[in-house]
C-alpha cells in the first residue's frame, strides 16, 4: 500500500514538474520579441501610439539588430512627434542597414530640418548619389555650408541646386545673401532679384533687403523701386525704413520727397540728433544752404561744442559766397577739434 502510494506521489510530482515547464515555456513565448511586436503592432492599430512605442522599445531590448523594430519605434514617434526619439530610433536602424537608403535619406532630411548642419555636411556627400532623387540635396548641402559659414562650397552646391531647379526661391536668396556678405553687391541683385520672382510667398522683408543693398550698390532709381514693393507688399516701415528711403530719394536727386520724408519724422522726434545731422546734410548736398545752417544751429543749441557741426556752417556760408565768414568759422571749429584740420588740408565740405 505504501508502496502504491509512494508511486503516486511520483507521478503527481513528475505531473507538478512537466507543468511548470510548460508554463515556463509558455511566458517565455509570451515574452519573446516577435510577441512584443505584435503587441505594440495591436495597440498602434488602435491608435494607442504610447503603448505601442512601449512595446517597440521592449522588442528592440529583446533583439537589438532588428531594423525592423525600429523603424516601428521610429514611425510612432514620428506620428506623435517625438523628434528626438524618432531620430535615434532612425541612426539606430541605418546602424543596422546601411544599404537602406530609404531610411539614409530620411535621417538626412532630419538633420536639415533639426539645424544639425554639421551632420549633414559629414555624411551627406558620401551618400548623395546612392538616395532616392526625391529631394532636392544639393539645397540641403548649400545650405548647410551656408550655416556653418563655408560660402565656397555653399555657392558650389546652391547654384548646382539652383540649376536642377531653377525654381528654388530659397537656392537663389542664400546666393544672394553670401554675395551681399562678401560685400559684392551688385551680384546680389539679380539673385534677389530671381528669389523674388519665383517664390509663391509674398516677401516684404526680403524686397526691402533688396532695397537696402541696391542703395549700396548705387543703383538708387531701382532701389526706390524696391522700397515701395516692400511697402505695397505690406511691410511694416519703422523710422530706419523711412530714413533708408529718404536717403536713397536724395542720391537719386529727389531731394524735396527726401525732405518730406525726413522733416513728418522730425515732427514725432524734434529732439533727436541724427535727424537733424541727416536734414543737414541732404540740404547740403542738393544746395540748400540756408536750410542746412537752420538744422546744424538747432544742433549748436544743444552742443555749442558740436565742432563739426560748426565747420559745416562754415563750410555753408563759403558756397554761399561769404568766404570771410564762412573761413572764419572753420578755422573756430578746427580750434575745437583739431582733428577736423584734415578736411580743410583735403578741401572735402562736410
Amino acid at each position: 500500500m505504501l508502496n502504491k502510494i509512494s508511486k503516486g506521489c511520483c507521478s503527481i510530482g513528475v505531473f507538478v514538474v512537466l507543468l511548470g515547464t510548460s508554463l515556463g515555456a509558455s511566458a517565455s513565448s509570451l515574452d519573446s520579441a516577435g510577441t512584443l511586436f505584435s503587441k505594440g503592432k495591436e495597440f498602434q492599430a488602435a491608435r494607442q501610439y504610447a503603448n505601442a512605442w512601449s512595446f517597440y522599445e521592449k522588442a528592440a531590448q529583446k533583439n537589438p539588430r532588428s531594423e525592423l523594430y525600429q523603424l516601428a519605434i521610429a514611425e510612432v514617434c514620428q506620428t506623435m512627434h517625438r523628434m528626438g526619439p524618432l531620430v535615434s530610433a532612425l541612426e539606430a536602424a541605418s546602424n543596422i542597414a546601411p544599404t537602406n537608403y530609404e531610411t539614409q535619406a530620411k535621417l538626412m532630411k532630419l538633420y536639415f530640418d533639426f539645424g544639425q548642419y554639421s551632420k549633414v555636411i559629414e555624411k551627406l556627400p558620401a551618400l548623395q548619389s546612392k538616395l532616392p532623387q526625391t529631394t532636392d540635396w544639393a539645397w540641403i548641402l548649400g545650405r548647410s555650408h551656408y550655416s556653418t559659414q563655408n560660402y565656397g562650397q555653399a555657392v558650389q552646391y546652391l547654384k548646382m541646386a539652383l540649376k536642377e531647379n531653377p525654381k528654388n526661391a530659397e537656392a537663389a536668396y542664400y546666393l544672394g545673401r553670401i554675395m551681399m556678405k562678401e560685400e559684392n553687391y551688385k551680384a546680389a541683385i539679380p539673385f534677389y532679384e530671381h528669389s523674388l520672382a519665383v517664390d509663391t510667398a509674398p516677401q516684404a522683408a526680403r524686397v526691402y533687403e533688396l532695397a537696402l543693398i541696391c542703395a549700396t550698390a548705387l543703383q538708387a532709381d531701382l532701389s526706390i523701386k524696391y522700397f515701395q514693393k516692400a511697402l505695397d507688399l505690406g511691410y511694416k516701415p519703422g523710422d530706419d525704413f523711412y530714413l533708408n528711403m529718404a536717403y536713397t530719394l536724395a542720391d537719386d536727386h529727389k531731394a524735396d520727397d527726401a525732405l518730406k520724408i525726413m522733416r513728418s519724422m522730425l515732427d514725432r522726434r524734434p529732439g533727436d540728433i541724427g535727424l537733424l545731422n541727416c536734414l543737414a546734410d541732404v540740404c547740403y548736398h542738393s544746395g540748400r544752404y540756408k536750410e542746412s545752417i537752420h538744422y546744424l544751429d538747432e544742433l549748436m543749441k544743444m552742443d555749442m561744442n558740436n565742432a563739426r557741426a560748426l565747420y559745416q556752417i562754415g563750410t555753408a556760408y563759403i558756397k554761399m559766397g561769404r568766404d570771410t565768414e564762412g573761413k572764419q568759422l572753420c578755422d573756430e571749429a578746427i580750434s575745437m577739434d583739431p582733428t577736423l584740420a584734415v578736411l580743410k588740408r583735403a578741401k572735402q565740405l562736410m
